[in-house]
């Protein structure tokens, strides 16, 4: 069998400045890609520091939050008991108020029975009020 060559033999073997210029191409190229690959790392590694300090931060807040939400609802309920208390105290007031008339009404009631039955004999006797 014959092999047919379109091109004719060409020395294929690199000179060796060519292979210095490739591997110094290559070597400049590389320590890009590394420098490249070192920032991005750094980048990353500052990206998670931030990601971990606000995971912190929202962690703090939802303490606080939480906190503040069980507070809102102390406060609540010490309103409603202030509210109970204070309509209680009111319709007690009042209570007072009434019985504090009707003791005024029986004081005066008293006074003027008193008044009847301290008047003189002759008085008495000639069913006349007491002098006022």
């Amino acid at each position: 069998m014959e092999v047919v060559r379109t091109q004719p033999d060409v020395d294929v073997e690199p000179q060796p400045s060519e292979l210095l210029g490739r591997l110094e191409r290559q070597a400049a190229e590389s320590g890009r890609l590394l420098a490249r690959v070192e920032a991005l790392e750094e980048a990353l590694q500052t990206e998670r520091d931030a990601r971990r300090r606000l995971a912190a931060t929202l962690k703090r807040e939802r303490k606080a939050a939480e906190a503040l939400h069980a507070r809102a609802q102390r406060a609540e309920a010490a309103e409603a008991a202030e509210a109970e208390e204070l309509a209680r105290l009111r319709e007690a007031a009042a209570v007072t108020a009434q019985q504090t008339q009707l003791i005024w009404m029986q004081l005066s009631e008293a006074e003027r029975q008193l008044d009847w039955k301290s008047r003189p004999f002759w008085r008495r006797m000639l069913r006349k009020p007491p002098s006022a």
